[in-house]
């Protein structure tokens, strides 16, 4: 793509001028298989579907597949918003790109402010927390004491997952599509070993039924624990400007993605659920084990060992993935002037954003060894991706929200849709809300978060609030110049950008 002559530029209603975007990344790369894979091993399908079982589980009890059901419904809400700024905004910057055009600049700093405690800062206690579950089974199953495991997983993942970075979107991708399909796979046959060895009660058509009360007392909050377990399906969006047909493949990716995860992490949820006996779910609530592990105990023997293949699997494809998703914003904003020049520099040969990916190992091995040693391993990555990243992301698509619905009534007021543009955007808003509300009130009636959880929302606070000073100090400076291409995106014509922003200079 040609750099626009700076004469013509256009203009941003700020003023001064901004080229029509381009990229040094390395174009036209995935497919639309690579990037569905990017994001569904973004949602990390092993950790989704093994991790969080019990919890899920003790507050909807049998019913906890139904609330997936519900949660992809309010998930593909959501996922609604990135399609419809996805398939005319192509950019690495992601929600970057699509806040800044649709609210303005600053408010797309923000928000990609607060995306990096989601992406970016979720690789080292993920490496963390794989170390403390396999030095746990190698101690409980060949008496191996290694309680320091769990930091040498961080020391020795971070550098292979940049290393795979550095050398191409193409490699790290197929590594993630090769790494999700075995995981996939693995937990895939855990789930119908349940079914073909079901406890009491049998294979039960009872998990979906809304009249089921003793299982519905905390179907509510299951609910919305089920959407922030799904997170991830908007990993595909910072790979446009490496995927061929960007306005066509993001937004399908996205759509697929959700939905095969959804169904995939139902269909497991269920066969858990059945191998322990819908009849006795307390045995599954109560297992001093992660339930998956316990039924590959019990029924696959010497082999029990394919479940932890599946949680390093996926522990390494979300890292890879989590990474390329930060690795690229970063690049955006450093592109756009938002984050400095340097986080735009791209290897000559491998094209890959070379000073971002080491940022980011830097970020995975400082998150992962600071919190793994402040507060253990196995508190740190549900303190980390289970409340810092969830606030944090909730953050991101709540603007997200209201930015689609901006967009939607002033620059593509002729594609408006009512469903897509108003109540999609404004019932998944609500939600998650209600998430929040009901994960951090003053006086718990449910669920009440114990220390460290319950300073998550001020951790989030704190770095907001920096945020904020970044902005106020930018200002200070005099450094204005990213405002005017915070919100360009790729393939825009010329004549596109100008109708937008008031014509060239």
């Amino acid at each position: 793509m040609q750099e626009q002559d700076p004469a013509r530029a256009p203009q941003e209603p700020g003023g001064g001028a901004a080229p029509v975007l381009r990229t040094d990344l390395r174009q036209n790369s995935l497919g639309l298989v690579g990037v569905t894979m990017q994001a569904i091993t973004h949602i990390a399908p092993a950790i989704a579907a093994l991790f969080f079982t019990q919890f899920i589980v003790s507050l909807a009890g049998i019913t906890a597949p139904l609330a997936y059901v519900v949660g992809i419904l309010v998930v593909l809400m959501l996922g609604n918003t990135l399609v419809q700024f996805s398939k005319h905004l192509p950019s690495a910057g992601g929600y970057y790109t699509y806040v800044s055009r649709s609210l303005s600049p600053r408010a797309g700093f923000i928000t990609s402010w607060m995306y990096v405690l989601y992406s970016p800062l979720s690789g080292g206690p993920i490496y963390g927390f794989f170390g403390f579950i396999l030095a746990s089974e190698l101690k409980a199953h060949y008496d191996i004491n290694v309680p320091w495991l769990w930091w040498v997983c961080i020391v020795v993942g971070a550098p292979i997952v940049a290393f795979l970075q550095y050398r191409g979107i193409r490699i790290s991708v197929r590594t993630v599509v090769v790494l999700g399909a075995a995981e996939i796979l693995i937990v895939l046959a855990l789930a119908i070993t349940g079914f073909a060895n079901p406890g009491p009660g049998g294979v039960s058509l009872e998990v979906f039924n809304f009249n089921n009360k003793l299982a519905l007392s905390g179907f509510a909050l299951a609910v919305v624990l089920s959407v922030q377990g799904l997170t991830g399906w908007e990993a595909a969006a910072p790979l446009a400007e490496e995927t061929r047909d960007p306005k066509r493949n993001v937004p399908r990716s996205v759509l697929i993605s959700i939905i095969l995860l959804g169904c995939f992490l139902v269909f497991t949820f269920w066969g858990v659920i059945t191998g322990f006996g819908v009849n006795t779910v307390n045995r599954l609530i109560n297992s001093p084990v992660l339930p998956g592990l316990a039924l590959a105990n019990r029924y696959w023997a010497g082999v029990w060992w394919l479940v932890m293949a599946a949680f390093l699997s996926s522990t390494v494809a979300v890292c890879i993935a989590t990474a390329n998703v930060g690795t690229r914003m970063w690049y955006g904003m450093g592109r756009s002037g938002s984050f400095p020049k340097a986080f735009a520099r791209v290897h000559p040969v491998h094209k890959t954003p070379v000073t971002a990916i080491v940022a980011q190992m830097c970020l995975a091995l400082g998150s992962g060894l600071i919190f793994g040693a402040w507060f253990g391993a196995d508190v740190s990555f549900f303190f980390v991706d289970g409340l810092i990243l969830v606030l944090g992301v909730g953050f991101v698509y709540v603007i997200a929200n209201i930015g689609v619905i901006r967009y939607y009534l002033t620059e593509r007021r002729a594609e408006f849709n009512f469903f897509k543009h108003i109540v999609f955007p404004v019932v998944s808003t609500v939600v998650l809300v209600y998430a929040v509300l009901i994960s951090f009130q003053p006086v718990c009636t449910t669920v009440c978060p114990a220390s460290p959880f319950k300073w998550a929302p001020l951790v989030d606070g704190v770095w907001l609030v920096l945020g904020l000073l970044v902005l106020v100090y930018y200002r200070s400076q005099g450094r204005e110049d990213w405002i005017n291409n915070a919100g360009a995106a790729l393939g825009e014509s010329e004549e596109e950008y100008e109708r937008v922003v008031g014509g060239p200079t």
